[in-house]
């Protein structure tokens, strides 16, 4: 995951806008020291690249790494770094809570998908732009890490028609018309419109969407949608959203969609990271 130096920096100086004064105050701040980070739980690990990057802003040496992806077992070391201690006490809980959300944005999402793959290998797991303001950065990391893809990076990616946006049209005519003026400028992107029910969703595929995804089904109804669907429009794309999450995603796996639009893995608990810090001789 790129960051700037300028969004590296910025993570730094929320936690230390002036000067370690417990470091200062000890006096220590010049001695040398080794950070070790590690799991107290099994998962997946991410956000280590991040807080690699940290370690080189603050010339911290990286010993050890293992990279976003990696599946980890409690105990297992997933950072080292060596360095002074002032840099090593900066570093230490900005590193700890970018590698815990991220983490745990990625052991769950990695569930998810292995919850998909084992009813159908081609169900892809999708994420929202539904994401906690502020933490994007790590929790595309952490889904990216657990295997999943973000449905929608932002508003630039992709045609994304709601209902929100029907409404500025009169009717289905003027809907269709206007998308077949734009479809020559789509051709590398699909137009995706929402349904919230099976009647809008034949309704929108015979106007032009090349995908509906179905907001908010039931599995039971969304199974349905899909057989009426695949038997008028077999060419367009199905997806599912609203409320999916690890409890429920089998049964929505089992609906036969293309994929399956959850914001659940954002809100993941935090991988259990511990910190320890040792002073060099």
């Amino acid at each position: 995951m790129f960051m700037t130096t300028d969004e590296i920096e910025r993570l730094i100086r929320e936690d230390v806008p002036y000067i370690d004064l417990t470091c200062e105050l000890l006096g220590i701040r010049d001695q040398m020291a080794e950070i070790h980070y590690a799991t107290r739980e099994n998962g997946v690990v991410s956000g280590t690249e991040i807080v690699a990057k940290m370690f080189e802003r603050l010339g911290i040496e990286l010993v050890e790494m293992k990279r976003s992806g990696e599946s980890i077992n409690a105990g297992d070391i997933v950072l080292v770094g060596k360095g002074n201690s002032e840099a090593i006490h900066t570093v230490w809980k900005i590193g700890q809570n970018i590698i815990d959300y991220s983490s745990g944005v990625a052991s769950t999402t990695r569930k998810m998908v292995n919850a998909c793959n084992a009813v159908h290998p081609k169900i892809a797991l999708l994420t929202t732009r539904k994401n906690i303001p502020g933490t994007k950065h790590l929790a595309i990391q952490g889904i990216i890490a657990g295997g999943a893809m973000p449905h929608r990076l932002g508003l630039s990616e992709t045609i994304l028609i709601f209902k929100q946006h029907c409404q500025f049209f009169r009717d289905d005519g003027a809907l269709a018309q206007k998308i077949a003026e734009i479809k020559h400028l789509t051709c590398e992107k699909k137009i995706v419109i929402e349904a919230e029910t099976l009647a809008e969703g034949l309704r929108f595929a015979k106007i032009g969407a090349d995908a509906i995804q179905f907001d908010k089904l039931t599995p039971e109804a969304l199974k349905e949608a899909v057989m009426a669907m695949r038997e008028a429009y077999p060419a367009v794309s199905l997806l599912g959203a609203g409320g999916i999450n690890p409890n429920n995603i089998q049964a929505y796996c089992e609906t036969g969609v293309d994929g399956l639009v959850t914001t659940s893995p954002y809100y993941a608990k935090a991988l259990d990271v511990k910190v320890m810090i040792n002073p060099l001789s």
